[in-house]
């Protein structure tokens, strides 16, 4: 069984685990790195994505969306150009805002690989600080995957895609995840609205009553 043949497999088994407006696809352009370019119109941001195997996500661009038809801008005037970089076999997929990130490896992936696989997972966790980054392997896991990959959420050993117990097992998993998810995200956005609440009332103090 390929890694291409495992994946298929299990989004066929885990494509109902999520309701609008949350999707679950395969190979969804996922950004990792955000790179801001003066020039002497316009400031380019370019926008560098990572496909992943399977990934719980809400849409950050539609897949209709061309590398330069995005911009940031204040009344008529363009502030930033947005510059999606993405390959010609990501066009066919929307680019996401990640909730629960599930790469695949057939077999023991050597040190290099799991090193490899941990920092892809942590600058996409530096984008989305919320985002959940699982690892499964197809067969046993050895030592060095929890020694290596120190960025992920969970390694998961899974022995056959086709058992009906481990896929239950496994669709737990990405719920729980999604969970913690979606609660670390109300918790960024709870403490930025508080920030913001006690902004205005520092600028805008009541008067004392008499």
């Amino acid at each position: 069984m390929s890694e291409k043949e495992l994946r298929d497999i299990l989004f066929q088994k885990l494509k109902d685990i999520v309701k609008s407006p949350y999707l679950i696809e395969t190979e969804v352009p996922v950004p990792y790195k955000h790179i801001y370019i003066p020039t002497d119109g316009e400031t380019k941001l370019e926008i560098w994505c990572f496909k992943q195997d399977i990934t719980i996500y809400k849409i950050l661009f539609d897949k209709t969306v061309k590398q330069k038809d995005s911009k940031v801008m204040k009344e008529a005037k363009t502030l930033i150009e947005v510059v999606l970089e993405k390959d010609s076999g990501q066009n066919s997929h929307h680019a996401g805002l990640p909730f629960v990130i599930l790469e695949l490896k057939k077999g023991q992936p050597n040190t290099h690989e799991i090193l490899t696989y941990s920092q892809k997972a942590e600058m996409i966790k530096t984008i989305f600080p919320y985002c959940q980054f699982l690892f499964l392997i197809l067969g046993d896991v050895s030592a060095r995957s929890y020694r290596h990959g120190i960025n992920f959420d969970q390694v998961i050993s899974l022995k056959n895609p086709n058992d009906d117990d481990e896929i239950k097992g496994l669709k737990k998993i990405l719920k729980e995840h999604f969970n913690i998810a979606k609660t670390r995200l109300k918790q960024l956005t709870e403490t930025n609205r508080k920030r913001k609440i006690k902004s205005k009332g520092a600028a805008n103090p009541s008067l004392p009553k008499t």
